[in-house]
């Protein structure tokens, strides 16, 4: 939504710009196409951010209906396992915990994908900056590996991490949520392996957990 409001100030600018010329003899005509476009590109700004708030709503309801489901037991758990991993990596400047890997066989709606999932993975993460230099983090743009052959990626709405800029000696902590495409039952995720990605300045920083075997 935002580069339409970004648009739609240049054009109000460029409109600006073009009704000036409109009073100069010598620029009138310049004004004309200016004055134009300008509007052009206002009206499209304008239906730019009507979708684009459509779009947002619609994704609001989806969750909303979603989370109202749970509450009234609509959607009911067949299933759930948490596992105690207790993975722990300190390189590249970067002290990486993940506690606990839960994965549960109940249908939840991937604001992602737009559909309902059979289920669930969701890792409770850690991360401490450890450098001298502000770092930017992103766990939730990640990509999951699991036993089936599943690649899949975080739902942020289902995730309560809140990535991104990372100050010296701050810690991001919570859980990344990744809905299953693929899920018969709790025991056929045997095991998972996790990678994201993290820049110091212009330096791309990937971290991988490795296949991570999930054990009662």
């Amino acid at each position: 939504m935002a580069i339409w409001f970004t648009l739609m100030g240049i054009a109000f600018l460029a409109f600006i710009v073009g009704m000036i010329m409109l009073f100069s003899q010598s620029k009138r005509k310049i004004g004309v196409i200016t004055v134009g476009s300008a509007s052009v590109l206002i009206i499209a700004s304008l239906i730019g951010v009507f979708i684009s708030i459509s779009n947002y709503n619609k994704l609001q309801q989806q969750v909303a209906s979603y989370s109202s489901d749970s509450k009234n037991g609509t959607t009911k758990s067949e299933g759930k396992e948490t596992y105690n991993v207790n993975w722990h990596n300190n390189a590249d400047g970067m002290d990486k915990k993940i506690s606990t890997v839960t994965v549960e066989k109940k249908v939840v709606h991937s604001t992602m994908e737009d559909k309902d999932m059979p289920g669930t993975l969701t890792i409770a993460i850690e991360i401490k900056n450890n450098t001298k230099n502000e770092l930017l983090s992103y766990p939730l743009q990640g990509e999951l590996t699991t036993v089936n052959g599943q690649q899949l990626a975080a739902d942020i709405i289902l995730s309560d991490l809140v990535d991104g800029k990372m100050k010296p000696g701050a810690t991001i902590k919570g859980t990344v949520v990744f809905p299953l495409d693929k899920l018969d039952k709790v025991s056929d995720i045997s095991w998972f392996q996790f990678s994201w990605s993290t820049y110091n300045k212009d330096k791309l920083i990937k971290s991988d957990t490795g296949r991570i075997n999930l054990k009662k």
